[in-house]
C-alpha cells in the first residue's frame, strides 16, 4: 500500500513538532541558571561520537556561514554509508535524486537540474558523466554530474551553497557543491589507518558481492608534512527487472475487430473505430537488465609547511566505473504492426485506454513484418576520471594572505560496443495477448500459440552497434589576496583563469543477417546461437506464466555477425558528434564585515564578480551532397553583484538573508551548430539547428532564512528562495534568412535536390532556421524546513536518540524536472558502542516533458516520474575502540523506478532492483 505525500509529511511534520514541543517544555519547567546545568549533566553523561559528532559538525558549518550552506560530514574515516555520493547527497535539504538501475545519479537543487548546478572536486570544477539504458537517458552529453561514478568513501565532507557570494566563481542558479576528499594535516600526529570491508547481498540478483576501503594517512610530529593515500573498490551485481511500453499511442488502424476488417474501411465499424481511437502500449514487454560494474576510486595528498606562515596542498584523484550491461527483452511491436493484428477481444476503459487486446500477430518477413521479437543488447563502458590540484596559502603578514591554485580534471566516458541482437518469430502469433486490467503497471502478457522457450520458433534476422562516449575537461588558475583592515573588516579579491572542453561521439552500425556471405535468408536459430532467461519475475506481480524465454548467446551471435570489425563514419550520427570550448576569465572583489546592530551582531558580505566567457561550438549540417562542419566563436560578459546578511539576534537566534545576480552557461546540446538542413521541399527550405550564440540562464535569487539553535546540536529553521529567470530558453523559433548567410557550402545539397538546383542556377535561396533562442521569463521559489535534535531531555536509555529530518517544497510553471515536495527524515540512537539509525527519503512525482497539446488529449506526450519512497537504515557495533562491526539495509521497500506517460499517468516504465544488505567490520587506529 503506496502512503500518500500528505500524510508522509503531516507524520513527520506531527513528530518533530511532539519532540520539539517536549524538549521546550522541559527547559519552560525549570529556570534558566537550572535548565543550563541539568543540560550540561545530561551532555556529560552522553558521549558525542560518530554520527552525533557528525550532525554536530556539519551544523557548526552552516551557523557560521555568512550564506546559505548545508553540510554532511563524515562520521568516521572512510564511513559515508551510502553506495555512492548522490545517495549521501539526498540528506541536504532541498536535494532530491534520480535514481537509476537502483542507484542515484543525478542531482535536483531546489527545482533546479544538474544543468543549472555547478560541482566542485577538492576546490576546481569538475563534471563526471557515464551512460546508461535509453530509459535512464543513455550517454550524458550534458553539464548534469554523474554522481554515481564515485564511491562516497573517497570523501570526506560534502557541502552545498545555496547562496552565491562573489568569492564563489559563478555558473549556478540552483547550487554549488563542494566535494572534499580527506587531508593529512587534518589528523592528529604520527599514523592514520582505516581499513573497512563489507559483503553485499541483493535479494534480487541473490548474490553477494565485495565493498572494500581503506586509508592511510601521516602527520609529523611538528605539523608541518603529511601524506595521505585512500582507496575505495566495489565489484556489484545489478539486476532490473519489470515491465516497459516505450509509450502509448492512439490512431492506429488494426486489421480486424471481432472479425470485421478496418483497412480501408470507410467509415470504420464501431469497434475498428473505438480501438483505433484509444490509447494502446507501443511496445509492450518483459524485460531484464544486468550491470556487473567494478568502482575504483584513489585519492592522494601531500601537504608541508615549510613556515609558519605557508602551506602547500598537492591533491590527486582518480575514478574509473567499469561495466558491462546486458539488456533481454521480449516484445510485440504493436506501434507499426497495428494494420497486421486481427483484434478478438478487447477492453476500452473508462480513460479510453486499450487496456485488454487479444488477437492474432501476423507475419511477413519479406516486408520485413515482424510479430514478436527477443531481443538482447549489450553495452561494455567505462567513465575514468582524473584530477590533479595544488594550492599554496601564504600569509604575508598578520593583515594580508593569499593563494594560489591550479588544477586540472578530465572525465572520459567511453562505451566502444553498443551492440543488439535480434531473433524475430518465424510464425504468427495466435492468441497473443495483454492486460492491465489487474495491473496498470504490471500487465499480464501471454503469447499464445507461441512456445516462446523454443528456439526453433525463432529465426536470427539483425544486428547493430552504435559506440559512443563523451569527454569533459576543465583546467582552473586563480589567484585570491586577504587583507583585514580590522578584526572586523576584510577585502578580498581575486583572479581565475578557466578552460572547459566537451566533445562527444557517435556512429551507427546496422546489418541484416540475410546479407552476410554464407546466407541467403535468416537462419533459424540453434546451436551455439540459443540463449534463454531463466527465472525471470522475482517480486513481480504481473499474472503471467512466462517466466524463462529464448535469448541470444550475444557472444555467439556477435562473432556470426562480424559487426564489431565494421567501421562506421559520423554520417550516421552526426548530432551526437560535436563539441564546445568554454574559456572564462573573471574576477571579484569582495569586503566581509562585522558589526553591532542594536545590541545585535550583523556580519555578511557584499561584493560583485564579473566574468567574460568566449566559445567556440563545431557540429556537423548533414545533406545530400554530404557533411558540412560548422564552427561558431560567441562571447558574453555578466556583472554579477551579491550582499549575504546574517543578524545574530542572540546565541541562539540568527536570521540570514541574501540577493545575488546568478548565471548558469546554456546546455551542451543547445550550443550545437550543427542541424537537418532539409534539401527537398520547396522554398523556404528548413534547417533546423542549435544556437552556439546563445546567452548564460541570468537570474536574481533571493533567499530569506530563521534559525533556532534551541540546544545543543539542536536546530529549528525556515527558508524562502525565490529565483526570477530572466533569460529561460524559449522553444524553437523561426526565422526566416538567405542561405548565403549560414555559413555553409553549396555542397550539402545534391544537385539533383531542389536546393542544389537553385544554388547551381546562381540563386540564394530562402531557408527557414528554427532554433531554440533567449528571452523567456521563468521563476521558481520554494521553502525549506529543517528539525534536527538529540533527544538529552528524555529519562534513561532514550535520551540516546535523536532526530533530523527536512522537508522542502517548490513551485515553478516554466521549469519542469522537479517534485513539488521532498523530504528526508532519519531516527537515530547511538552511545559509545552501538549505533543505528532508519531513513527515509521522499521524492514527489515530477514532469520530465510538457504536453504537446496535439493528439487525441491535452495531456498527450506529457512525461513524468511517479513518487517514491526509500527506506535505508544502517547499525554499527564497537567491538573495541578501534573495531566496528557494520550492518546496512539499502531500499528495505524494494522501491520501484516508475516512467510515465500522459496525464493518465500510463506506464512507459516499472522495473525494480530489490533490496542490498551490506554487512561488514571497519578497523582503524
Amino acid at each position: 500500500m503506496r502512503v500518500s505525500t500528505r500524510v508522509r509529511v503531516l507524520a513527520g511534520a506531527s513528530l518533530a513538532s511532539l519532540l520539539l514541543s517536549g524538549s521546550i517544555a522541559y527547559a519552560q519547567e525549570t529556570p534558566e541558571e537550572t535548565a543550563v546545568d541539568e543540560t550540561d549533566r545530561r551532555l556529560d553523561s552522553v558521549v558525542v561520537t560518530g554520527f552525533r559528532d557528525s550532525l554536530a559538525e556539519a551544523l557548526d558549518l552552516k551557523k557560521e556561514s555568512t550564506g546559505v550552506v548545508d553540510a554532511i560530514v563524515a562520521e568516521d574515516i572512510a564511513a559515508f554509508p551510502d553506495l555512492n555520493l548522490a545517495e549521501s547527497l539526498q540528506r541536504i535539504p532541498g536535494i532530491a535524486i534520480d535514481r537509476q538501475a537502483g542507484e542515484g545519479r543525478r542531482i535536483t537543487v531546489r527545482g533546479l537540474s544538474g544543468d543549472f548546478t555547478r560541482v566542485r572536486i577538492n576546490g576546481m570544477d569538475a563534471l563526471a558523466t557515464g551512460g546508461g539504458s535509453d530509459a535512464s537517458g543513455g550517454t550524458n552529453r550534458s553539464r548534469s554530474f554523474d554522481f554515481n561514478t564515485f564511491a562516497s568513501e573517497l570523501f570526506s565532507q560534502l557541502v552545498v551553497r545555496k547562496s552565491q557570494s562573489a568569492s564563489i566563481e559563478e555558473g549556478s542558479l540552483g547550487a554549488v557543491v563542494e566535494l572534499q576528499t580527506a587531508r593529512p594535516l587534518d589528523y592528529d600526529a604520527g599514523w592514520t589507518f582505516s581499513l573497512s570491508g563489507q559483503a553485499l547481498y541483493n535479494d534480487l540478483v541473490e548474490d553477494t558481492s565485495p565493498r572494500l576501503a581503506g586509508l592511510a594517512s601521516y602527520k609529523s610530529d611538528n605539523g608541518r608534512f603529511g601524506a595521505l593515500l585512500s582507496a575505495a573498490f566495489q565489484d556489484r551485481t545489478i539486476r532490473e527487472e519489470g515491465f516497459s511500453s516505450v509509450r502509448f499511442d492512439d490512431l492506429g488502424t488494426f486489421r480486424s475487430v471481432d472479425g470485421v476488417d478496418c483497412i480501408g474501411a470507410d467509415p470504420l465499424s464501431a469497434g475498428c473505430d473505438e480501438v483505433r481511437n484509444s490509447y494502446y502500449a507501443r511496445i509492450p514487454r518483459y524485460g531484464r537488465l544486468t550491470y556487473d560494474q567494478e568502482r575504483t576510486g584513489l585519492t592522494g595528498a601531500v601537504q608541508f609547511r615549510p613556515t609558519d606562515k605557508t602551506t602547500v596542498t598537492i591533491e590527486g584523484l582518480y575514478s574509473e566505473l567499469d561495466a558491462q550491461r546486458d539488456e533481454e527483452f521480449l516484445q510485440v511491436f504493436v506501434r507499426s504492426n497495428t494494420d497486421n493484428i486481427a483484434v478478438t477481444d478487447y477492453n476500452v476503459n473508462s480513460d479510453g485506454v486499450l487496456d485488454y487486446l487479444q488477437g492474432d500477430v501476423l507475419a511477413d518477413a519479406s516486408n520485413g513484418i515482424i510479430p514478436m521479437r527477443s531481443e538482447h543488447r549489450r553495452d561494455y563502458y567505462t567513465t575514468e576520471f582524473n584530477q590533479f590540484t595544488i594550492e599554496v596559502e601564504h600569509d604575508f603578514s598578520d593583515q594580508l594572505r593569499g593563494s594560489f591554485f591550479a588544477g586540472q580534471s578530465s572525465s572520459n566516458f567511453d562505451n566502444p560496443v553498443q551492440a543488439t541482437v535480434f531473433f524475430d518469430a518465424a510464425n504468427p502469433v495466435e492468441g497473443y495477448s495483454y492486460d492491465f486490467r489487474n495491473n496498470l503497471e504490471l500487465p499480464a502478457i501471454s503469447y499464445g500459440n507461441t512456445d516462446v522457450t523454443d528456439p526453433s520458433e525463432f529465426l536470427f534476422t539483425q544486428f547493430r552497434n552504435r559506440p559512443q562516449g563523451s569527454e569533459n575537461d576543465f583546467e582552473t588558475v586563480r589567484a585570491d589576496l586577504e587583507y583585514d583592515f580590522s578584526n572586523n573588516l576584510t577585502l578580498s579579491g581575486g583572479l581565475s583563469f578557466k578552460k572547459y572542453d566537451f566533445s562527444t561521439r557517435e556512429i551507427r552500425i546496422d546489418g541484416n543477417v540475410a546479407d552476410l556471405d554464407g546466407f541467403t535468408e535468416s537462419p533459424t536459430v540453434s546451436g551455439d546461437l540459443v540463449g534463454l532467461v531463466t527465472g525471470y519475475g522475482n517480486g513481480l506481480d504481473y499474472g503471467s506464466n512466462d517466466t524463462s524465454w529464448i535469448s541470444a548467446n550475444w557472444d555467439a551471435a556477435i562473432a556470426l555477425s562480424g559487426i564489431l570489425d565494421i567501421s562506421g563514419d559520423i554520417a550516421s550520427r552526426p548530432q551526437d558528434n560535436r563539441s564546445v570550448e568554454e574559456e572564462d576569465l573573471g574576477g571579484y572583489v569582495q569586503l566581509d564585515f562585522e558589526t553591532e546592530l542594536s545590541g545585535m551582531l550583523l556580519r555578511g558580505d557584499v561584493g560583485a564578480r564579473y566574468v567574460e566567457t568566449t566559445t567556440t561550438a563545431s557540429g556537423y549540417v548533414p545533406g545530400d551532397g554530404g557533411l558540412a562542419l560548422r564552427t561558431v566563436e560567441n562571447s558574453y560578459n555578466d556583472f554579477l553583484p551579491s550582499i549575504n546578511v546574517v543578524l545574530e539576534a542572540n546565541d541562539q537566534v540568527q536570521f540570514r538573508g541574501g540577493i545575488a545576480k546568478v548565471m548558469a552557461r546554456p546546455s551542451l546540446g543547445n550550443l550545437t551548430p550543427g542541424g537537418s538542413l532539409d534539401t527537398f521541399s520547396g522554398e523556404p527550405y528548413s534547417f533546423s539547428i542549435g544556437n552556439p550564440d546563445l546567452d548564460p540562464y541570468r537570474a536574481t535569487a533571493y533567499d530569506l532564512s530563521a534559525e533556532w539553535y534551541f540546544a545543543e546540536e539542536s536546530l529549528l529553521a525556515v527558508s524562502f528562495f525565490y529565483k526570477d529567470v530572466e533569460s529561460f530558453f524559449l522553444t524553437p523559433a523561426s526565422t526566416e534568412v538567405a542561405f548565403s548567410t549560414l555559413g555553409l557550402p553549396a555542397g550539402v545539397a545534391s544537385s539533383t535536390s531542389p536546393l542544389g538546383e537553385d544554388l547551381a542556377d546562381g540563386l540564394d535561396p530562402i531557408v527557414a532556421v528554427s532554433q531554440v533562442t533567449n528571452g523567456g521569463d521563468a521563476s521558481i521559489q520554494g521553502m525549506e524546513f529543517v528539525y534536527q535534535q538529540p533527544f538529552f531531555f528524555l529519562p534513561g536509555l532514550l535520551q540516546n536518540a535523536g532526530f533530523v529530518g527536512n522537508l522542502t517544497y517548490v513551485d515553478s510553471d516554466e521549469i519542469r524536472n522537479f517534485s513539488e515536495i521532498s523530504h528526508n527524515m532519519t531516527l537515530y540512537y547511538e552511545t559509545d558502542r552501538f549505533s543505528a539509525r532508519i531513513s527515509g527519503a521522499y521524492r514527489d512525482e515530477y514532469q520530465t516533458r510538457a504536453p504537446n497539446g496535439s493528439g487525441r488529449t491535452e495531456g498527450r506526450e506529457d512525461r513524468g516520474v511517479a513518487s517514491t519512497y526509500n527506506v535505508d537504515l544502517s547499525v554499527s557495533y564497537a567491538l573495541t575502540d578501534q573495531l566496528d562491526l557494520t550492518f546496512e539495509g539499502i531500499n528495505l521497500t524494494d522501491e520501484f523506478e516508475h516512467q510515465t506517460f500522459d496525464q493518465l499517468n500510463l506506464p512507459t516504465l516499472y522495473h525494480h532492483t530489490g533490496r542490498n544488505f551490506l554487512v561488514g567490520a571497519r578497523y582503524t587506529f
